[in-house]
């Protein structure tokens, strides 16, 4: 073998070796991590820049972004609420069970986002914890909840329950007449909440229950007229569940480390799709 065809050999077997590690180590286009991800995962065009919006509260209505408790990681967040019947618990299952299979769990921040802040403020880390160690919960404030929603496309709505609404067409029956025949009795302090703003309003009269119920407002502690136990000057108990249902779409929404949005996971949300798909995203546009 002379001297030139051993330099040829060395230099062929370094441009092989020089493409093989070009290969396998660079990553996908947009493109082709779009359709390796598909359909568990869509991938926005571009990074949504939507930091200046991800402003919540903690359980003890403690003002918190979400950079506080994410530490520089990717961030999932999942939107919910946690008298949910059954979509949200068995979403947060399929979570923690995606991302106990990932490969870079450890760079992913599970965060529950409750939409119903008046029922699950003070128990919203013990929701999330209860399905994941890991994972954080959080919500905001009607107002910030609106503009996060609004921002993130999030779909939440108070809606009147059914039981509600049977009890409010009987109670808006009443004649004045019959309220007025009580109305330095016995009359029970509650509150009301219009469904359509999430205004709560105590009421303290009959004449202000009545002027509420005109305006739209129903009630909002788990009492009605038939089965008034307190006078005006107690306060209501702590027991009882607030009166009204939420109609809601189940969100899984991925941010990068800079809280960029990037993904939305899709239907169907089954755990080994989604783990794989959380774990191409990471890799592919994490940082180096």
């Amino acid at each position: 073998m002379t001297k030139n065809t051993k330099i040829l050999i060395i230099f062929f077997v370094a441009t092989i070796s020089a493409a093989v590690f070009f290969f396998l180590n660079a990553k996908p286009s947009m493109e082709d991590l779009k359709k390796s991800v598909y359909p568990a995962a869509s991938l926005y065009p571009e990074a949504k820049s939507v930091s200046d919006k991800l402003n919540f509260i903690d359980d003890t209505s403690k003002d918190i972004h979400l950079s506080d408790i994410t530490d520089g990681k990717w961030a999932l967040l999942y939107f919910g609420y946690t008298s949910c019947p059954d979509v949200c618990p068995i979403d947060l299952s399929k979570i923690s069970q995606a991302s106990q299979l990932m490969e870079n769990s450890d760079k992913l921040q599970v965060v529950f986002v409750s939409v119903d802040p008046a029922r699950d403020l003070g128990n919203l880390d013990n929701f999330a914890k209860a399905f994941n160690p890991s994972f954080k919960g959080l919500t905001a404030q009607q107002d910030g909840l609106m503009s996060v929603s609004k921002t993130l496309g999030v779909y939440h709505e108070v809606v009147q329950s059914q039981k509600t609404a049977q009890e409010d067409h009987s109670n808006h029956n009443h004649s004045h007449d019959d309220h007025s025949e009580n109305i330095n009795n016995d009359f029970n302090f509650h509150k009301m909440i219009n469904k359509a703003t999430g205004d709560i309003q105590n009421v303290k009269t009959h004449e202000k229950h009545l002027e509420l119920m005109d305006l739209g407002y129903v009630h909002y502690e788990d009492d009605s007229h038939d089965s008034h136990k307190m006078a005006a000057d107690e306060k209501p108990s702590s027991t009882k569940v607030a009166h009204y249902d939420v109609d809601h779409t189940s969100s899984y929404l991925l941010f990068n480390p800079e809280l960029k949005l990037v993904a939305l996971l899709t239907n169907p949300h089954e755990p080994g799709p989604m783990s794989q798909a959380l774990d191409k995203i990471i890799e592919a546009l994490g940082k180096n």
